[in-house]
């Protein structure tokens, strides 16, 4: 009789073992049942993005950050204008050489499941300061108007940015976008058409990719040529036109 009761209490064990192992299996295979909820885990990664980026890339954290940027996205991950994970890390890399503050105010977010995907989409504002030869090589129409270069200098810059996360039913992010305005940032301290004309010939595209190199940096205060013309035509996005945005 004793070994009939310890051969139940064995059985007892192992089957409250085992639910407890089906009930991890069934978490783990259904971590998406909540997708498109603000609750799900898309939302949750979302969030952990903004969390650990808020004040940007951080000496102290930069093997944390490049390690959960890996965790979610792939080589495969896509954007409107770089592909692959290590493109989105040498991003945020790059912004150390040209921003000297960087946070993040998150305003709201939207979550939606479309077939396999679910879509965050997360509306910011990102506070930005760049340093003097900073400004100068995203914005060297700046060279000549030290007014509003002061201006840009000594302001914290409030951009709205639109980001865009696209998750598969792993749970891994297949497209990921930035959507800034800096229409809107230029003009709370200068006049729309000098926004305008400081954006027409930016090395910072409306995704946020910065066209410059660290070593435009240093040559950002070189001698200029005199009539504020540059010997390479860049292309200009029509949504920095001073015609459209004064239509």
């Amino acid at each position: 009789m004793l070994t009939l009761t310890n051969e139940v209490r064995t059985l007892l064990a192992d089957i409250e073992q085992l639910s407890n192992k089906r009930q991890r299996l069934l978490v783990d295979r259904n971590c998406f049942s909540s997708r498109g909820t603000d609750a799900g885990v898309p939302a949750r990664l979302t969030m952990e993005y903004f969390r650990i980026f808020e004040f940007g890339i951080s000496p102290n954290l930069v093997q944390q950050q490049e390690t959960f940027l890996r965790s979610i996205m792939t080589a495969q991950t896509a954007g409107p204008d770089y592909a692959g994970v290590e493109a989105v890390i040498m991003l945020w890399k790059r912004f150390t050489d040209f921003y000297v503050y960087s946070r993040y105010e998150l305003l709201s977010m939207s979550v939606s499941a479309l077939a396999d995907s679910t879509v965050v989409v997360m509306e910011t504002n990102f506070h930005i300061r760049c340093c003097r030869d900073g400004v100068l090589a995203l914005y060297p129409g700046l060279h000549y108007n030290m007014e509003q270069l002061q201006k840009v200098i000594n302001s914290v810059l409030v951009v709205p940015v639109q980001y865009r996360f696209e998750f598969d039913s792993d749970g891994i992010v297949t497209w990921f976008s930035a959507d800034w305005d800096l229409v809107t940032a230029l003009n709370a301290i200068v006049p729309l058409v000098d926004a305008a004309r400081i954006l027409a010939d930016a090395n910072i595209s409306k995704t946020g990719q910065i066209r410059s190199r660290i070593e435009d940096i240093r040559q950002a205060c070189t001698v200029q040529d005199g009539h504020g013309g540059s010997t390479e035509q860049q292309a200009v996005d029509p949504r920095h036109c001073v015609d459209f945005l004064l239509s």
